[in-house]
C-alpha cells in the first residue's frame, strides 16, 4: 500500500511542478535549505557562547516543529496531492490508509529540507562522546516521523473541526498568529539582544518548557547518552515512539469522521427573520438587495468568516507583539492593517461565489447594482471594527498628533481598499471550488497569494495623499494642515469607492460571460482585454515558463527590499533610533545609511515595476486577434 502510494505521490509531483508552482517549490525548497544549515551551524560553531547554545538549539528545533504544525494552516490547508477522499470507496482499513498517505508524505522537498536540519542533532551529539552519536543516529529519524505525522494530525483536526464559524475563527486565529511570528520576528530578536539571552541562556523556567516540548526530547537522549543515563535515553526515545503511534492512530480515526460527514457550510444564523436590519437594507433598492445577500453570505460561508478573522487577528496580534519590548506605538495602527488585510483577502469575492455569478448576469443593466452592493457588503462589515480598534489603540498609544494621521489613513484605505477589490475581483479573478463541493476546510481559497499581495500594496499606495498632508502639518507644525489629511482620506477613499465600483461595473458587463466560463473551466480559459469601447478582444497566450517565474519572484520579494530594509530603516533614521537589529543600512556609517536605504526602496520598486510592465507588454505583443468582438452570453 505505502509502495503504491509513493509511486503515485512521485507522479503528481513530476507532472505538476511547472511554472509558478515549481518556482515557489524550488525557492521554498532554497530558503528553507539555508535555514536548515543555519541550524547546523548553530549546533557546531561557536557561534554563541555555550551556555546558551543548548537553549537556542532547542527553540531551532521547536521551530522547525511548530512550522510542521502551522505549516497547514498556513499555506492555505495543507492538502496533499494525494487526498483522503480519493480513497474513501477503497477496502481499507483507517490506520492502514493513514500510514500509507503518512509514507508517501515524505516525498517532497519539505522532507528532505528538514531532514537535513535535524541532522543538527548528530552534529551536537559530537561534544556528548561517541554514545551520543549513536543516539543521536536513531533520534534524527523519529524526530522526522514526528513532525510529519504531527502535520498531518493538524490536517485532519482542520478538516473535521473546522466546519463550523467558531471553527473558523479560530483556524483564523492560528494562521494569524503563524504570520505575525514570521513578520514580526524581529522584535523578539531584538527583546532577545536587549535582554542578553544569546550570553547567558534562557531563564530556567522558559529552559525547562523547552525540554518538555517533544522537539527537544532528541536533544533529551542525547545529553543523557553522554552522562551515561541510559534510563533516560530509553525513555526519551520511547517517548518520541509512543508519540508517534498515538499521533497515527488519532488521525486515522479522523479519517473516518471526515470521510463519512459533511461540512456544516452554510448554517442559518438567525438573521433572515422578517423585520431584520438585513431586511430594511434590502427595501433601499437593487445594490440594497445585493448588500443584504452579501452580508448573510460573510456571516455563513466558512471561508468568508476565515478570512476576514484573519486580517482581524492579524492586525490585533501585529501591534500587540511590539507590547514584548514595551512599545504602544503600533497600537493606533491596529485598524489600518485589518482594513489594509481585510481588502486583501476580499479581493476574490467574486470568485469566492462561484458560478453563481449567472444569477446576476441573466439580469440585464444590473451589474452596477452588484458591483455597489458587494462593496456596501464589505465596508458594512469592516469598517465598524476598523474604527473601535483605531479609537481603542489611538486612547492607549496614540498622542494628539496621532489622531489626524490614524483617521486620515484609516478613512482613505478603507475607500481604496472598496474600489480595488471591486476591480481586483473582475480583472485578476482567481477560480475557487464551487461553494457545495468544497470540503470542511474553509482554507481552501485557491492560489490567491499573488492576489493578495497585489491588492496589498495598491491599498497602501491609496493612503500616500493623506499621509503627504498628513506629515506636512507634522513637519511644519501645522496642526489645522494635519486634520485637514482627514478631509482628504474621505475625499481619495469616496472618489476611490466610485471610481473603481464603476469601472468594475462596465469590465463585468464587458467580460461577464468570460468571467462565468473562467470559472467553470478552473481558469483554464484566458480573460481577452476590454477597449474603451467595452468590447472585448482575443484571449492572449500564457506567460512563457521561464518569464512567469521572473514575474512571480518579482512579486513576491519586492516587499523585503522595500519595507524591511528600506521605509523602515529610513524611518529609523528619521526619528534618531540607535537600534541596528537585522536592516543592513543601520550597520553603515553616515553619510552612507541613507542612500543604502534609498537603494533597497529602489529596488523593491524596480522589482514591482518588473512584475507589472511584463505581463503587460506580452498582452499587448501577443494579441493573438486585435479586432475587438462583441460580448454576448450565448
Amino acid at each position: 500500500m505505502a509502495g503504491v502510494l509513493i509511486a503515485m505521490r512521485l507522479r503528481v509531483l513530476a507532472h505538476s511542478l511547472t511554472g509558478s508552482r515549481a518556482a515557489d517549490m524550488i525557492t521554498g525548497g532554497v530558503v528553507g535549505l539555508l535555514l536548515a544549515v543555519g541550524t547546523i551551524a548553530l549546533a557546531g560553531a561557536d557561534l554563541v557562547p555555550g551556555a546558551a547554545r543548548a537553549d537556542l538549539l532547542a527553540v531551532l528545533l521547536a521551530g522547525w516543529m511548530f512550522g510542521w504544525l502551522l505549516g497547514p494552516v498556513y499555506t492555505g490547508g495543507g492538502e496533499d496531492s494525494l487526498r483522503p477522499e480519493h480513497f474513501s470507496l477503497l477496502p481499507l482499513r483507517p490506520l492502514r490508509l493513514a500510514s500509507g498517505l503518512l509514507a508517501a508524505g515524505f516525498v517532497g522537498i519539505a522532507p528532505v529540507v528538514s531532514l537535513v536540519a535535524f541532522a543538527s542533532l548528530v552534529v551536537y551529539a559530537v561534544g556528548h562522546g561517541a554514545a551520543g552519536v549513536a543516539v543521536s543516529v536513531a533520534a534524527v529519524p523519529l524526530q522526522l516521523v514526528l513532525v510529519l505525522v504531527l502535520s498531518r494530525l493538524v490536517v485532519g483536526v482542520l478538516a473535521v473541526a473546522v466546519r463550523s464559524r467558531l471553527g473558523a475563527a479560530l483556524a483564523a486565529l492560528v494562521n494569524a498568529a503563524m504570520a505575525v511570528l514570521l513578520n514580526q520576528s524581529w522584535v523578539l530578536i531584538w527583546a532577545a539582544v536587549d535582554s542578553e539571552l544569546l550570553t547567558y541562556g534562557f531563564p530556567p523556567r522558559f529552559a525547562t518548557v523547552l525540554a518538555w516540548l517533544p522537539s527537544s526530547w532528541g536533544m533529551t537522549a542525547i545529553e543523557a547518552a553522554g552522562d551515561g543515563d541510559w534510563v533516560r535515553v530509553a525513555a526519551a526515545l520511547a517517548g518520541l515512539t509512543v508519540l508517534i503511534v498515538a499521533a497515527l492512530a488519532i488521525w486515522a480515526r479522523l479519517l473516518v469522521r471526515r470521510l463519512t460527514t459533511r461540512p456544516n457550510q452554510w448554517a442559518p444564523t438567525g438573521s433572515g427573520r422578517q423585520g431584520s436590519p438585513l431586511d430594511r437594507l434590502a427595501d433601499r433598492g437593487a445594490a440594497g438587495v445585493v448588500a443584504a445577500k452579501e452580508l448573510r453570505t460573510w456571516s455563513r460561508d466558512l471561508m468568508r468568516t476565515h478570512l476576514f478573522c484573519y486580517a482581524v487577528f492579524v492586525g490585533i496580534l501585529y501591534t500587540l507583539v511590539p507590547l514584548v519590548v514595551d512599545w504602544w506605538g503600533m497600537l493606533p495602527w491596529a485598524g489600518l492593517i485589518v482594513a489594509v488585510m481585510a481588502a486583501a483577502t476580499s479581493s476574490n469575492l467574486i470568485g469566492l461565489d462561484g458560478t453563481a455569478l449567472w444569477l446576476g448576469l441573466v439580469n440585464p443593466g444590473g451589474e452596477r447594482a452588484e458591483i455597489r452592493g458587494r462593496q456596501l457588503a464589505w465596508l458594512l462589515q469592516v469598517a465598524p471594527v476598523t474604527i473601535v480598534l483605531t479609537v481603542v489603540g489611538t486612547i492607549l498609544g496614540g498622542t494628539a498628533e496621532t489622531w489626524p494621521w490614524a483617521l486620515a489613513l484609516l478613512a482613505a484605505t478603507l475607500g481604496g481598499g472598496a474600489g480595488l477589490l471591486a476591480l481586483i475581483s473582475v480583472y485578476a479573478l482567481v477560480p475557487v471550488m464551487e461553494p457545495k463541493r468544497r470540503s470542511g476546510n474553509p482554507l481552501e481559497a485557491g492560489p490567491i497569494f499573488g492576489q493578495v499581495i497585489g491588492a496589498l500594496l495598491l491599498t497602501c499606495l491609496t493612503a500616500a495623499p493623506a499621509a503627504a498632508v498628513a506629515w506636512a502639518g507634522t513637519h511644519f507644525d501645522r496642526p489645522a494642515v494635519s486634520w485637514a489629511a482627514v478631509a482628504v482620506g474621505m475625499a481619495t477613499g469616496g472618489w476611490l469607492t466610485m471610481w473603481g465600483g464603476r469601472r468594475a461595473a462596465d469590465r463585468l458587463r464587458a467580460t461577464g460571460p468570460e468571467l462565468l466560463a473562467a470559472m467553470r473551466g478552473g481558469g483554464t480559459v484566458s480573460l481577452g482585454a476590454v477597449d474603451k469601447r467595452g468590447r472585448v478582444a482575443a484571449p492572449v497566450p500564457k506567460l512563457p515558463r521561464g518569464t512567469s517565474t521572473l514575474v512571480t519572484f518579482c512579486w513576491t520579494f519586492c516587499w523585503i527590499p522595500l519595507i524591511p530594509q528600506g521605509l523602515i530603516p529610513l524611518w529609523m533614521i528619521h526619528s534618531g533610533s540607535d537600534s541596528r537589529v537585522w536592516f543592513a543600512a543601520l550597520y553603515l556609517d553616515d553619510p552612507w545609511r541613507i542612500p543604502v536605504a534609498l537603494a533597497f526602496i529602489a529596488l523593491g520598486l524596480a522589482l514591482i515595476v518588473t512584475g507589472t510592465v511584463i505581463p503587460l507588454r506580452h498582452q499587448r505583443r501577443h494579441r493573438l486577434d486585435r479586432s475587438p468582438r462583441e460580448p454576448s452570453l450565448t
